[in-house]
């Protein structure tokens, strides 16, 4: 008789751990993940990807693209190597500030100090949002409001992602399945 089997007719099964509920991240792109030198280009589908220390496997991800607003056509230019047409298209169009897609995590975070962030963890698409959403939308929702990261503008200071609560997932989740037919 094994050591589990002894413990087992002792005290009869051992409790298992209730499974984790799943979590839900806001995780940033920034122009330098979504700019290329032809204009606008898709975020990677399978990526590893800065995140929280306690960002598990299974959990989903909504993808925020970062305004680019503060980025001036000479700065397209320049440092994303864009000639100056694409550089303007890129700058009049409404890429930014914007929800692209959902990925799920697919490991655990784990530390990654060689990388320049405390934690990260490998991701996937899981869907393309398509047309994004736009952070306009979300904030004239109405049963968003209670959402504090979104009344605080998605600013997670300190933090490499902004956990999003269920209810607040469960919203966005049906603005982008659109109005029930």
């Amino acid at each position: 008789m094994g050591i589990a089997d002894f413990l087992h007719s002792i005290f009869g099964p051992l409790p298992r751990e209730a499974p984790r509920a799943k979590r839900f991240w806001l995780f940033y792109a920034g122009p330098e993940n979504y700019l290329c030198s032809t204009g606008v280009r898709d975020l990677p589908q399978e990526t590893f990807w800065s995140c929280e220390s306690e960002t598990k496997k299974g959990d989903f991800i909504l993808v925020y693209r970062k305004s680019m607003n503060q980025l001036s056509v000479e700065f397209l230019t320049r440092e994303f190597d864009m000639p100056r047409q694409v550089a303007t298209r890129v700058k009049q169009s409404k890429v930014g500030k914007d929800f692209p897609a959902i990925w799920e995590a697919t490991t655990d975070a784990k530390a990654t100090p060689r990388w320049g962030w405390a934690y990260g963890c490998e991701a996937r698409e899981v869907q393309r949002i398509d047309p994004p959403l736009s952070l306009d939308q979300l904030k004239a929702e109405p049963r968003l409001r209670k959402w504090e990261g979104l009344r605080w503008n998605l600013q997670a200071k300190g933090r490499s992602a902004l956990e999003i609560p269920q209810d607040a997932w469960d919203v966005i989740v049906s603005l982008i399945q659109g109005p029930k037919k």
